[in-house]
């Protein structure tokens, strides 16, 4: 089923809790590899576990991951109703 989408913002805007799918992002390609080797790819859906504001613990299906403020900022994401 597909669900609505919102505006895009980064994910470390997204705030606790959030329900969100990554759209892209905007940081170099060898963090754009990296993240997609963790799970991290355009059209993938997320949840913001934790945000510390330093770190967002994030879950990805049943991975769980821990991403630093900048990187964070260069993931775009949409909010999921």
């Amino acid at each position: 089923m597909n669900q609505p989408i919102r505006s895009t913002l980064p994910l470390a805007m997204a705030g606790e809790g959030a329900r969100v799918r990554m759209i892209g992002m905007s940081g170099t390609q060898r963090v754009a590899h990296r993240l997609a080797e963790l799970g991290l790819t355009t059209g993938a859906a997320m949840k913001v576990l934790r945000d510390n504001g330093g770190t967002l613990l994030i879950a990805v299906g049943d991975t769980r991951l821990a991403l630093g403020s900048s990187v964070a900022h260069t993931v775009l994401v949409s909010l999921l109703d």
